[in-house]
């Protein structure tokens, strides 16, 4: 009787699943990719670099703290690094590397700014939007991080005006 049982649960499980011989399919991934390249030295008293997502660019200083989304701590020693982030559906408007110190606390004047994403491809350059669509990953969101040129808050404002 135990052989027959292995049989019975297969076809209980393909038709549990619809009968579908391909299986269950994936989810597609939304949200944004591409490479981080990194230029100068890496400082000692570095905590983390990552890359955050803000829906327009930041007005005034408190806007630093405004982001929606960011990734994990990204990795320093390598050359070109790839990433991924999730995001909803939507247009964001600024996605700077934002560098913070060793031991400060998570405040706008602790944060430096290293870089952002651009249509000129330059760390600096005017930042261009990105618009990530339902159930797509728009890739190729490729940023450079500037250790040698790191703006404070009030650096970024001016530029940004």
């Amino acid at each position: 009787m135990k052989k027959h049982l292995f049989p019975l649960l297969t076809v209980i499980g393909v038709a549990a699943l619809g009968g579908c011989p391909s299986g269950i399919e994936p989810v597609p991934f939304q949200g944004i990719g591409g490479t981080i390249s990194f230029v100068g030295d890496v400082p000692d008293n570095t905590d983390w670099v990552r890359l955050i997502v803000y829906r327009s660019t930041p007005q005034d200083s408190a806007d630093f703290l405004g982001f929606v989304a960011f990734t994990d701590t990204l990795p320093l020693a390598r050359t070109n690094t790839p990433y991924l982030l999730g995001l909803e559906a939507e247009e964001y408007g600024w996605l700077p590397l934002v560098w913070k110190e060793k031991d400060a606390d998570l405040s706008a004047g602790s944060l430096r700014v290293l870089g952002w994403y651009t249509a000129g491809g330059g760390p600096f350059d005017p930042p261009a939007s990105v618009t990530v669509e339902s159930g797509k990953e728009t890739d190729e969101v490729d940023l450079v991080g500037d250790f040698d040129n790191m703006l404070t808050p009030e650096e970024v404002l001016e530029l940004l005006r």
